[in-house]
């Protein structure tokens, strides 16, 4: 199981890593008419910029909300790693993993003592010796019923059939090495040992479904607020802008390349 779940992960990190730079195209309505060698204000009419506002954009490396909440809905920390936080993005992953490798070791060793324990029920109580217990005090007691019969027995095997036979202490009579109604049994204490370490695997199987859920929700919140804040980072850097040029007496369109150092 673990070395699936590593082939995995590598599997989606080398498409994660794949994408990591793809872009969209940034539309930024932002001119450099400044930066314009050999340009004449002369030649800046409003004409000629009314074009070029049209025309001009600035092309970068923006990033898509779409794919990174998709990356983020398959794997937490997808999304992190497609807006360039690897650290990040292989935090969320290893949350995830982990907590699936808890739930599945925890759920299977739950539900092996399970079957334990209703085996270990099967083997060491009866209902017909639970049905004679009560019959013998009825009849010690002109016909009462005994003070803690709250509870009637379900007619299959249910979890709630497994749980009562142990927890109330009605049932107690039922154990093979009970032979008076309030009397003690050494078998229904260690069967009930049993379900409780089952009951605890069991639960913490289910608390990290609960971690696994919230590490999802906090990657999918840090994986939008992660796109907004890259795609502003690109958007203020203007690293290729299209602009106004003079050349020969004319306005002809030119890339400017912008580098910070």
């Amino acid at each position: 199981m673990r070395k699936k779940i590593l082939l995995l992960l590598i599997f989606y990190l080398l498409i994660f890593q794949i994408n990591l730079f793809a872009s969209e195209n940034v539309v930024n309505k932002t001119y450099l008419k400044n930066l314009v060698f050999g340009y004449n204000d002369s030649y800046f009419n409003d004409d000629v910029f009314v074009t070029f506002e049209n025309e001009g954009k600035i092309v970068g490396g923006l990033k898509s909300y779409k794919k990174a909440i998709l990356y983020s809905a398959l794997v937490p920390g997808a999304g992190e790693i497609y807006t360039g936080s690897l650290v990040k993005g292989l935090a969320f992953i290893g949350v995830e993993a982990l907590c699936w490798s808890v739930y599945f070791t925890s759920n299977n060793k739950g539900e092996d003592i399970k079957d334990e324990f209703h085996l270990y029920s099967d083997t060491h109580w009866s209902k017909d010796e639970y049905e004679d217990g009560l019959r013998i005090y009825r009849e010690q007691h002109n016909g009462a019923d005994p003070p803690n019969l709250t509870h009637d027995l379900p007619e299959t095997k249910t979890q709630q059939y497994y749980e009562m036979t142990g927890k109330y202490d009605q049932f107690a009579v039922g154990w093979d090495d009970c032979d008076e109604w309030d009397g003690l049994s050494e078998n229904r204490l260690k069967y009930e040992d049993k379900r409780y370490q089952s009951n605890k695997y069991l639960k913490r199987a289910i608390n990290m479904t609960s971690i696994i859920f919230l590490n999802r929700v906090i990657s999918l919140v840090d994986t939008i607020w992660g796109v907004k804040l890259y795609n502003e980072k690109i958007r203020s850097d203007k690293i290729i802008s299209l602009i106004p040029v003079s050349y020969k007496d004319e306005i002809i369109p030119a890339f400017c390349l912008k580098f910070n150092w």
